[in-house]
C-alpha cells in the first residue's frame, strides 16, 4: 500500500541520506527519515527519543502495511523549515566556495521571500 510522496533533504554532513515526510494528520508538520539499508528508513527524532520507527520506500513513495504517522514517540513531530535553510545556504558555501558570511546575507534576503504569498513578492 502506497501511502505518500517523501522529499529528499541536506543531512548534517550535506549528503541527501535524509527524506522529509510531511504530516497529512497534522498540517504544517514533518517527519524526517534517516538512511539505514537497503529501502528502509529510521524516523531520526525517535531515534533521539529511545524509540525504533522504520519504514520502506520506494521511488520516493512509502509503501508498506503501516501508515507512516502512527506509532511515533509522543513528541516526534517537527517543524524543519528553519534547518532546512541552514543547510541550503551550508551547501551554497560549499558548493559555490562563497565566503559564509556572503552566503548567510544571501540566505537572510531570501528568507523573507520564501514565507510570503506569492501575491505579496512583487
Amino acid at each position: 500500500m502506497e501511502f505518500g510522496k517523501v522529499e529528499r533533504a541536506l543531512s548534517k554532513k550535506l549528503n541527501s541520506t535524509v527524506v522529509v515526510y510531511k504530516s497529512k494528520s497534522k498540517p504544517g508538520y514533518v517527519y524526517r527519515f534517516n538512511y539505514k539499508k537497503g529501502e528502509e528508513y529510521v524516523c531520526c527524532r525517535c531515534r533521539e527519543l529511545g524509540k525504533y520507527r522504520g519504514i520502506t520506500i520506494r521511488n520516493d513513495v512509502v509503501v508498506g502495511r503501516k501508515d507512516p504517522e502512527v506509532d511515533h514517540h509522543e513528541e516526534c513531530q517537527e517543524d524543519v523549515s528553519a534547518q532546512e535553510i541552514e543547510r541550503d545556504m551550508l551547501q551554497d558555501v560549499k558548493s559555490s566556495g562563497k565566503r559564509p558570511r556572503e552566503a548567510y546575507n544571501d540566505m537572510l534576503s531570501g528568507v523573507a521571500k520564501r514565507f510570503k504569498a506569492t501575491a505579496e513578492q512583487v
